[in-house]
């Protein structure tokens, strides 16, 4: 029995997803495919790669959060640094 076949499109649009992320998943050994023209991937495959991807979110760890404060702190950095840069260029002397 053969399974139903979609192309990138319509997978991306099932996933939610651009066609470029579901090249990247196809290319990183994720999602599996037909090579061809157009890339075809199967139905059933399709299903295996959501059921397995619900797993692996439901058991990751959860993300440690950034610290706000040290970007920020960064941020100030390279703005001061980017003004006196500008202040010192526009106080060079003409050159003759």
């Amino acid at each position: 029995m053969t399974g139903r076949f979609l192309t990138e499109p319509e997978v991306a649009d099932i996933l939610r997803c651009s066609t470029s992320k579901v090249k990247r998943l196809r290319l990183a050994g994720r999602l599996r495919y037909l090579p061809g023209r157009p890339v075809l991937i199967a139905e059933a495959d399709l299903d295996a790669f959501v059921a397995a991807g619900m797993r692996s979110t439901a058991q990751a760890p959860p993300k440690s959060e950034p610290n706000h404060a040290e970007q920020a702190s960064d941020a100030r950095k390279w703005a001061l640094q980017a003004v006196l840069l500008r202040r010192q260029g526009g106080k060079r002397s003409p050159k003759s």
